[in-house]
């Protein structure tokens, strides 16, 4: 997992909110942000980190439920 200093919760959070739409925090670590960001700009990446996650098809799952 390229981002060792966030735990697995923090990290699915961090997906999560990308996915809903919500902005980094004001306070957002720096390790946050470089996860936000690589998720954000390459959708390929999101899915890769979802899986290692443990989450399939993250954004198949996520487009069928709106």
């Amino acid at each position: 997992m390229s981002n060792s200093l966030l735990g697995e919760n923090d990290l699915k959070n961090i997906l999560f909110d990308v996915l809903d739409g919500v902005p980094a925090s004001t306070n957002e670590s720096k390790e946050a942000g470089e996860f936000r960001k690589e998720i954000e700009m390459d959708n390929r990446k999101m899915e890769l980190r979802a899986e290692e996650l443990g989450m399939k098809n993250v954004l198949f799952e996520f487009s069928s439920d709106i």
